[in-house]
């Protein structure tokens, strides 16, 4: 295939709730390294797709106040590369946006749209599946939701369910389940009919400009109304002016609940979120005793078994007689906590958030 005509869309905005303290709301996830490697979790992503992708065909779609970050992580990349979203309102507008975007500059593209925050495993079986997934969506007009093996009863995932198969380790899509509990978790495993959604989608960008003007009219017709091609400050003044009024909604939930045309493709190359600090604790290394550090802070366990450690490098931390839990500390905000709920966390950072003011998130 041409990979020439091949896009990518890293989606680059969200603040990280679930991997608070460490993530910030003036600097989230997505700009951290957590595996010690020297590149963050953009620049990993941004590594991984600029395999087989175009540099210049690799979009960031951020924040406006994350901008500078990411020029200041991607200098490979074009200012005009950078899709700004004034307010933050979840992947879908994001996503659709920037599609948007591609398609007025560029027209009939190809796209891989991705989260910043996922760990791979095997990048090069990852860019075969993704080359495959690439071509049916310029070659079909649907949408492929890219579905991983599910290993655990993950309740922390989505989970797809593969209706007809339809050939390539391609099925129609059945139904979806979002965070299902533990119960039905399980039940998912042992049927072997479901695969956990991965959160990366391919599709053409005429594809999702028909389904937007089903499902977001108000967005397609704003770019459909802008018959001339649009310069840099006029797409920026364009946002401006019309994306705050356009609905806070997943990427996920809008593709698998509401689109038809979409298919789900297994793979197997090795795949986690690492958007919470229950997944990173899965990804890390780790002891004999299965805890993990993950900065190089001095750690002294003594019978502490399935603990996941994030502290500034000057600290000697010395971890008795716990089991599964947090210990993690950013810019004078320590949290101690059962490690088994992401949601936990989120919550406690809400209420921090409440009580004691906006600079602890």
């Amino acid at each position: 295939m041409n990979n020439a005509n091949n896009f990518c869309i890293i989606l680059a905005g969200g603040i990280g709730r679930r991997l608070w303290p460490c993530s910030r709301k003036n600097h989230p996830k997505q700009f951290l390294d957590f595996f010690g490697s020297g590149r963050t979790l953009l620049q990993s992503t941004f590594d991984r797709y600029a395999k087989f992708i175009p540099t210049e065909h690799i979009y960031v779609s951020t924040f406006s106040d994350y901008v500078d970050l990411v020029k200041e992580q991607l200098p490979q990349i074009n200012e005009t590369q950078i899709i700004a979203e004034p307010v933050q309102l979840s992947t879908a507008p994001a996503a659709a946006w920037t599609c948007e975007v591609i398609r007025s500059r560029h027209g009939n593209a190809n796209i891989v749209l991705t989260p910043a925050d996922q760990h791979i495993i095997n990048e090069e079986r990852f860019q075969q599946q993704m080359l495959t997934a690439l071509d049916h969506a310029a070659h079909n007009a649907e949408f492929v939701a890219i579905g991983i093996k599910p290993t655990t009863p993950n309740t922390g995932y989505g989970y797809i369910q593969m209706g007809e198969a339809k050939g390539n380790k391609l099925a129609e899509v059945q139904s979806f389940t979002e965070k299902p509990d533990l119960q039905f978790a399980e039940m998912f495993i042992q049927s072997e009919e479901f695969l956990w959604n991965s959160g990366l989608f391919v599709c053409n960008t005429e594809t999702m400009h028909t389904m937007l003007k089903t499902e977001i009219p108000q967005l397609a017709e704003i770019f459909d109304n802008t018959t001339n091609a649009l310069n840099p400050e006029q797409e920026t003044a364009l946002a401006q002016q019309h994306y705050p009024s356009l609905t806070h909604q997943s990427l996920d939930l809008l593709l698998l609940e509401k689109t038809d045309n979409i298919s789900v493709m297994a793979c197997d190359f090795g795949w986690a979120d690492v958007g919470a600090w229950t997944e990173l604790h899965e990804v890390e290394d780790k002891d004999a005793n299965y805890n993990a550090v993950i900065t190089p802070t001095k750690v002294l366990f003594d019978n502490a078994i399935g603990n996941l450690v994030c502290l500034p490098d000057a600290k000697l931390a010395v971890i008795s007689e716990l089991e599964g839990y947090l210990i993690a500390e950013k810019d004078g905000v320590l949290i101690i906590c059962p490690n088994g709920d992401a949601a936990m966390v989120r919550r406690l950072m809400t209420e921090a958030q409440m009580k004691l003011g906006e600079e602890f998130v």
